[in-house]
């Protein structure tokens, strides 16, 4: 699978989140939530908000690449291009078609054309050319593309067009798509016979997307010479957020408040994707109790949008004075 990356320059996600290579999934959220908490856009005065939106770009990415397991060991053992070598190797272990040797060729026979490169430009060989089993009849039309768009969760909210830039197979330029350069494999291509070409576009979500939503972009997918470009299907991944938990249409957060608030009332505020907030606490609130905030959550199908749950938790000064240990002496003594 080929995954969309917002961001073109790659870097060292370890050092990105300050972990080291052998963190466990349970520090890797930690660094994530507390690097995200510290860089999150909404939390940083207009001339800073810039910087802190490429930094928190930079997290999400690292994260979403670590966070899952099979993705991580490919970037362990790649590194930084790991994509491009992943596909490279799936595609070179991929069984070829034996034939007779031709002039030049070491002996052992190798068919020039992948089985990747047979389905990737409608069984056709290199530019158009026809295979060893000659052209087949009928119109020519390059590869599906599958790819990851992450996204975050303001985004999810506004919708509308986003542009991205993502990977997508070509014939490698260097070879033609044989995959040969004299006696050898070609360099440019490792032998696969297909490059990774940049491509930017520009989609258009719905609001109301969610995790796993796949979309459909017609003729964006790999193209082939003489012949109909094939589709590119984008799969939305919501990234983690270090403020929100997604339950459907709605979302969950924390609200810490002090005891005298949650025994005798008062506000809080508590965050939104769409601006910060106050909410009444109702007096005689215990720890754990859940508020519902109407029409703060994401977008649901036909209009409208879901809540947003706060879970009330609460907490304590992290000083205290004498005034203030004479008062929970006495609230002790007239509890009890």
């Amino acid at each position: 699978m080929l995954i969309a990356r917002m961001a073109a320059e790659r870097k060292d996600y370890y050092a990105v989140l300050g972990v080291g290579k052998n963190a466990s999934p349970e520090e890797l959220k930690q660094a994530y939530r507390r690097l995200a908490k510290l860089h999150h856009p909404d939390l940083h005065p207009e001339q800073g908000k810039a910087a802190a939106a490429e930094r928190f770009k930079e997290l999400n990415e690292a994260y979403e690449v670590l966070c899952h397991p099979e993705k991580k060991t490919k970037y362990d053992r790649f590194g930084p291009d790991w994509e491009r070598a992943a596909e490279a190797e799936a595609a070179s272990e991929r069984p070829r078609r034996a034939r007779p040797p031709e002039a030049g060729e070491d002996e052992g026979g190798f068919s020039g054309f992948s089985d990747f490169f047979e389905n990737l430009y409608g069984g056709t060989g290199a530019a158009g050319f026809g295979s060893a089993r000659g052209a087949r009849s009928g119109p020519r039309r390059g590869q599906d593309v599958e790819a990851e768009m992450p996204l975050s969760l303001e985004d999810a909210l506004s919708g509308g067009e986003k542009t991205i830039t993502l990977g997508v197979p070509a014939l490698c330029p260097a070879c033609g798509g044989s995959g040969r350069r004299g006696r050898g494999f070609c360099p440019s291509c490792g032998g696969v016979g297909e490059t990774s070409q940049p491509k930017t576009i520009t989609a258009r979500l719905p609001k109301t997307a969610r995790d796993g939503t796949r979309l459909r972009l017609r003729g964006q997918g790999a193209a082939v010479p003489g012949g109909e470009a094939g589709d590119l299907y984008l799969r939305i991944r919501l990234l983690p957020h270090p403020a929100f938990r997604v339950s459907g249409d709605d979302l969950e957060t924390d609200v810490s408040v002090m005891p005298w608030v949650a025994a005798l009332g008062g506000e809080a505020s508590v965050p939104a994707l769409d601006g910060a907030l106050r909410i009444k606490i109702p007096p005689g609130t215990r720890a754990g109790r859940v508020l519902r905030v109407a029409g703060r959550g994401l977008a649901r199908e036909g209009g409208g949008r879901g809540d947003l749950r706060v879970a009330v938790r609460i907490d304590i000064p992290e000083r205290s004075n004498a005034r203030m240990e004479k008062l929970y002496q006495e609230l002790r003594e007239a509890s009890s």
